[in-house]
């Protein structure tokens, strides 16, 4: 659906600002929330209801379209995966129970926890997770494939060791077999089943029913799951609400146990009783992305006035209250910060003179651009009235949440304004988020360089790091994007939900999407 540049006056997105401002903070007088979530004891017997905007169209972790999007859909209740990513962002072992790095930096030696199984009793040992890994790097996929370029070969050399080669010295394995690459499935699924509509997995739940993008129901179906903390609902259902105020309802109404609002529509539900709210400040953030192939975004002046005509400090407080203006690639806390970076305030007239550089002194009209159905309502909006006072135009067309990708992949586009992670590791992150398969404009030899250079598992994690600020620079220095606001999503659940915090393993990176060690009370009679 193709939309009009709106007719406002010149100083009209500040209405839309104001407005939405005041609606905000006075979301914020009422409603409270917490770092954590406490409930009564157990019950064992239990369903546990969560609700999302978008939902995987198939079941195959390996054709994911969105890590995001299919992770967080009950995919971690049914398949364990290699690594699991801790809320202070290090990798640490799931199935795999130690590891190392040869000292040349290109194998990776990984040893097995012993006395997992499938449901038919076959061990997850060594050959399984080869027979996995090699699908994994090999399918044709969306994405995956592209996440396990770094692995030319993967070799068992013991019953529960295998080592992984890789092409170059990378930290970020351990983080990409933490998400779906690393999802382990049952070798008959992959030799004779059908992974996009079965599932045959070593997890404690097993798929009663699944409708693609709308719904998936979870059943706990065993008693002998090696993890004895998690798993302690009966049942777990994930369900898809895309409209803002029917998801609102139906948490309200009790139809869902938990969902992650946005922080401009939070207020409706916030507050009330018998619900909880958690915010959780997430890697993840909102970004106009620019597809550099093309005219005017491969000219650096264009893209650089693009970004000096944002005011991010008026859009995140007005949109996405409590949470940060967005002037650099990595949140603080998180490998690659650059407390050196200062916030760059909003110059128009900066702005104008970095197109009048190029020859642009009347003006620019940018063309198409993507705007995910995801992104916060009001943004386009607000973006296009405070570039059009730098005489930027341009046309946004709204593209669903999971086909954004490849349709901007195509790379007929000027650029997109979607939600973006850095991922759980930086070298992994960015390979995904400026490699050419979701962004057509793909690297370039210095992006290449600086990021080898800071991606190499023979440094210490405080020398990658200022690798990372390094690797960071130039991509704000050549404005590869504009970064807008980083996200801290408000968790809205049931006071009866247990075991929520902002602690979870992936809460400050993509999220705290593994519901593993969830519980819910008792329901008050």
């Amino acid at each position: 659906m193709e939309f009009r540049r709106p007719a406002r006056p010149r100083r009209a997105w500040r209405t839309v600002v104001v407005a939405v401002l005041a609606a905000a903070l006075l979301a914020a007088c009422g409603g409270g929330g917490g770092g954590a979530v406490a409930a009564g004891p157990p019950d064992t017997a239990a369903t546990l209801r969560a609700g999302w905007t978008v939902g995987p169209t198939h079941l195959d972790p390996h054709m994911a379209q969105s890590e995001v999007a299919w992770f967080r859909f009950g995919f971690t209740s049914f398949y364990d995966r290699l690594f699991t990513v801790t809320a202070a962002g290090e990798a640490k072992g799931m199935l795999v129970e130690a590891f190392d790095y040869t000292p040349d930096g290109l194998g990776l030696n990984l040893t097995l926890r012993q006395g997992v199984t499938f449901r038919d009793g076959k061990a997850l040992d060594a050959a399984v997770v080869k027979t996995n890994l090699d699908r994994a790097r090999t399918l044709q996929s969306p994405v995956v494939k592209n996440r396990m370029a770094a692995v030319t070969d993967v070799t068992v050399t013991g019953p529960y060791t295998l080592t992984l080669t890789l092409n170059r010295p990378t930290p970020a394995m351990p983080y990409v077999l933490a998400e779906m690459a690393g999802f382990i499935m049952h070798p008959d699924l992959i030799a004779n089943g059908d992974p996009a509509t079965q599932v045959n997995g070593s997890g404690a739940y097993s798929v009663e029913s699944f409708t693609p993008g709308q719904t998936l129901v979870l059943v706990r179906d065993r008693d002998d799951y090696w993890d004895a903390d998690a798993a302690k609902v009966a049942k777990i259902e994930h369900r898809v609400i895309g409209d803002f105020q029917a998801f609102s309802n139906a948490l309200a109404g009790g139809q869902i146990d938990i969902g992650q609002f946005q922080p401009n529509n939070v207020a409706s539900i916030e507050g009330r009783r018998g619900l909880a709210t958690v915010p959780v400040p997430q890697g993840i953030s909102t970004d106009f992305m620019f597809n550099r192939n093309i005219a005017p975004m491969n000219d650096v002046n264009v893209r650089k006035a693009i970004n000096l005509a944002l005011d991010r400090e008026a859009i995140t407080q007005a949109l996405y209250p409590g949470s940060q203006a967005k002037y650099q690639y990595y949140r603080e806390g998180l490998p690659g910060y650059d407390p050196a970076i200062r916030p760059t305030p909003r110059d128009v007239e900066g702005a104008k003179a970095q197109l009048a550089q190029s020859g642009l002194s009347g003006g620019v009209d940018l063309g198409e651009i993507l705007v995910s159905t995801a992104v916060t309502k009001g943004l386009i909006e607000v973006i296009q009235q405070q570039l059009l006072e730098a005489g930027i135009r341009f046309t946004p067309v709204t593209v669903d949440a999971i086909q954004i990708f490849s349709r901007y992949a195509e790379g007929t586009s000027a650029g997109l304004v979607q939600f973006s992670q850095t991922g759980t590791e930086p070298s992994a992150g960015a390979s995904a988020v400026w490699g050419r398969q979701l962004n057509p404009a793909g690297t370039t030899p210095e992006f290449d360089a600086l990021l080898a250079a800071a991606a190499d598992n023979r440094k210490t994690p405080e020398e990658r790091s200022v690798g990372y600020q390094a690797f960071q620079h130039y991509l704000l220095d050549e404005a590869w994007s504009a970064p807008i606001t980083f996200v801290t999503y408000p968790w809205v659940m049931t006071e009866r939900l247990g075991g929520f915090s902002a602690q979870m393993d992936y809460a400050t990176t993509v999220g705290p999407y593994d519901f593993r060690y969830l519980t819910m009370a008792a329901a008050s009679s």
